[in-house]
């Protein structure tokens, strides 16, 4: 499922919350990165994924990665809501045509249920 983005800039003056896409709450919890590192239009991306401490990257074909940009750069950042269990949240940053396009994705009842 995708969903838009929200923020919250009532707690904090010069910074805003984000929110979660299934419950509008802001808890949220940071976990894995994966960050898609793709010259324009390449048929491969150099994929490096930050989880738990560890780093993991490989150049694989960007046709089968998890590249939320169509053409270049990419990054996910997975959550996870104090309010919402058994839900899998990725934010997902795409480079395209200059702009920073933003969006949550989630499944309800995917969640592994690990901690970050």
């Amino acid at each position: 499922m995708k969903a838009e983005v929200t923020v919250d800039s009532s707690v904090y003056t010069a910074q805003s919350n984000l929110l979660c896409p299934s419950c509008n709450e802001p808890y949220l919890h940071q976990g894995a990165i994966e960050v898609y590192d793709r010259a324009e239009d390449a048929e491969k991306v150099r994929c490096t994924v930050v989880e738990g401490g560890n780093i993991f990257s490989q150049t694989i074909p960007n046709a089968t990665s998890n590249n939320p940009s169509s053409r270049r750069h990419g990054l996910l950042i997975h959550f996870e809501c104090e309010h919402c269990t058994d839900v899998d949240f990725k934010l997902n940053i795409a480079q395209h045509k200059g702009f920073t396009l933003m969006d949550w994705e989630y499944e309800h009842g995917s969640n592994s249920g690990s901690e970050s």
